[in-house]
Order: C-alpha cells, then sequence, then structure tokens
C-alpha cells in the first residue's frame, strides 16, 4: 500500500459543474514546517469565505497535499487522516465545505538514516508528489469530468501542476507566497487572499 496516496472523501454530489484544487498547508492553513498536532491548524484570511464562495457556486472544492512529513517518520498515516478530518470538521463549522482531500507521504530522498523503519517505505519516487498529478487525475475520475476551474495554490509546484493539467494556476501570498524557487514557472494569476483567488477563477 505505501506506493498509493491517501484519499478522503467527505461528500460527492455527483453533478458539480466543476472542480478547483487547493494546496493545504499555506493556502488554508498557516504553514509550518510540519503539521503534527491540531492545534496547528490556523486558518489563513479569507478562506472561509473563499470555500464558501465556491460550494455556493457548486464546484468540487478538492485539496491536493504533498505531506512528506509521513515518509520522515515524524507523523503516521493514521495521525495525518485525522489531522485532515479535524480540518474538514474546522471548516464544516464554519460552514464551508470541502470534498476531499488527497495526501502524498513520499518523499524521494533515501539518504536520512535516523528515520524508523517504518516511515522508511515511503521514502519512494512517486507520481503523485506534486508536481505530479496522479492526485488530481484520481479526484476527477470521482468527481467526474466536470472541467477544471483552477489550482490555488502558494508553491511553484502547484503552477507546475496546473501547467501539466492543462489548467490555470493561481498563487496567493500566503506560506511561501509563490517564492520557494524550486520551479521555474509563472502563475497566471497572483492573488493577494484566498477569497481574492477564488473570485479570480469565477
Amino acid at each position: 500500500m505505501h506506493h498509493h496516496f491517501i484519499e478522503q472523501v467527505y461528500r460527492n454530489n455527483k453533478n458539480y459543474r466543476g472542480i478547483i484544487f487547493l494546496d493545504r498547508d499555506g493556502t488554508i492553513n498557516r504553514e509550518e514546517k510540519y503539521i503534527y498536532h491540531e492545534k496547528q491548524i490556523k486558518f489563513l484570511p479569507q478562506v472561509t469565505e473563499g470555500i464558501r464562495l465556491l460550494n455556493k457556486n457548486n464546484i468540487a472544492v478538492i485539496v491536493i497535499t504533498n505531506q512528506p512529513a509521513v515518509a520522515r517518520g515524524l507523523i503516521t498515516i493514521e495521525d495525518l487522516k485525522k489531522l485532515n478530518d479535524i480540518l474538514f470538521e474546522k471548516l464544516k463549522k464554519e460552514n464551508a465545505y470541502i470534498d476531499a482531500i488527497y495526501s502524498c507521504p513520499h518523499h524521494p530522498e533515501r539518504s536520512h538514516s535516523d528515520i524508523p523503519r517504518d516511515a522508511m517505505k515511503y521514502r519512494i519516487s512517486c507520481k503523485c508528489r506534486k508536481p505530479g498529478t496522479a492526485m488530481h487525475k484520481k479526484a476527477i475520475s470521482i468527481y467526474g469530468s466536470s472541467k477544471i476551474i483552477g489550482v490555488i495554490g502558494d508553491q511553484t509546484r502547484d503552477i507546475l501542476a496546473a501547467k501539466n493539467l492543462g489548467t490555470i494556476g493561481v498563487i496567493v501570498k500566503t506560506g511561501f507566497k509563490g517564492k520557494d524557487g524550486l520551479y521555474d514557472v509563472t502563475a497566471d494569476s497572483v492573488c493577494e487572499n484566498f477569497l481574492n483567488a477564488v473570485k479570480v477563477l469565477l
């Protein structure tokens, strides 16, 4: 199973008019080096408003996240699932609904000797780690082929994933603000906050 990504589907109305892909850390909640405790989940400005607007427009809200903390042995798959469930519940309390969260637990570097044996098996090169699109494609298959509205994230990997999907990539000026310098790509749009990013895509 360790070659697979983690899929948590919370709702599926089957009749969405489109799909939007969101990054998690630095986009929905504050960027931390690694998130392993629910106390660390703090929403960024205008996120709940942005998600509510997507809900109102009947768009599937799909979170796609790289979570290498699993491969680093900092959290287990179970911990990760629980944190995602908490994120879903916290948003739900604000009447903001995400439909699914897809997490890649892998990391390609095999060099660290100090990681627990059970985490070692996630030290692989995979097709799901963004800018890879395996998770996006699985979501597209589940939510029907309704059109992809776009991708919102705070890193170049999100923009490259958008390009790989042939859709629009928007950077929010939170988290890394698109300045991670990993990939040489240009966002279609750069927005102050999450709500603005949603409005640009709608």
